[in-house]
C-alpha cells in the first residue's frame, strides 16, 4: 500500500521508494529508506501533505511524493 492509505498514529515499514535522481538521494539522506520504520503523525487538509516519524526526525513529504513510497503495516 502506499503511505497515503495509512492513518495517523500508525506505524509502518517501507518496502520501496519508487523515486529516482535527486529526490531519492535526498528521502535517503533522511533515513527514509527500504525496512526503516515510519510512523504517520500529521496529514495536510485533503491530504496534500503527510508528516512522518523517521527514527526522531520528523519530515514533510508533498502528496505526489508520498504516493510513491510503498509501506506494509507494522503496528
Amino acid at each position: 500500500m502506499c503511505l497515503l492509505q495509512m492513518k495517523v498514529g500508525e506505524i509502518a515499514a517501507v518496502d520501496a521508494i519508487n523515486v529516482h535522481g535527486a529526490l531519492r538521494a535526498r528521502l535517503l539522506a533522511m533515513g527514509l529508506m527500504p525496512n526503516a520504520q515510519i510512523s504517520i503523525k500529521h496529514f495536510g487538509w485533503f491530504k496534500s501533505t503527510v508528516q512522518v516519524m523517521i527514527n526522531r526526525t520528523l519530515v514533510g513529504l508533498r502528496k505526489e511524493e508520498a504516493a510513491l513510497i510503498e509501506v506494509h503495516k507494522v503496528a
